[in-house]
């Protein structure tokens, strides 16, 4: 009998899950995970994009929930007091004017950018984690 070895659980295999994405009536909710062992705050987001079956979400239409609000990624910047806790999703919206059905499979590719304030690469520059994830999930 042949096993087939498990995925290994890596920070990036964290950062997108199989129930990460929801239908909304405009678009998706997708939950992002932090790539980092540690929280940090929602400043350190560098950027972030998004594909959804084919579609690359525009950055300027892309928005995070938070505490009952509606952010843009530009609005981030100027969190620094609000952390991004390592077990908590950012979920984020992204617009599509003819989301998948639920229960459709697809594939989602996030890359995120994130600052890490403590790890100094230069003058006055910390350093910034990129992380590139894909996987197919199912839209709930």
């Amino acid at each position: 009998m042949h096993v087939q070895p498990e995925e290994p659980m890596t920070l990036e295999a964290s950062v997108l899950r199989e129930d990460a994405v929801r239908r909304t009536r405009q678009g998706y909710e997708v939950d992002v995970h932090l790539a980092w062992y540690r929280s940090l705050p929602l400043s350190c987001v560098e950027d972030l994009s998004i594909v959804v079956a084919g579609k690359k979400a525009s950055r300027k239409d892309i928005r995070v929930l938070r505490d009952g609000r509606s952010l843009t990624l530009d609005d981030l910047a100027g969190l620094a007091d609000e952390e991004w806790f390592v077990q908590d999703p950012l979920t984020v919206l992204v617009p599509d004017v003819s989301p998948l059905a639920q229960g459709s499979e697809t594939e989602v590719e996030v890359t995120l950018a994130t600052r890490i304030p403590y790890i100094i690469i230069g003058p006055e520059q910390a350093l910034v984690k990129p992380t590139h994830v894909a996987r197919k999930v199912t839209v709930r």
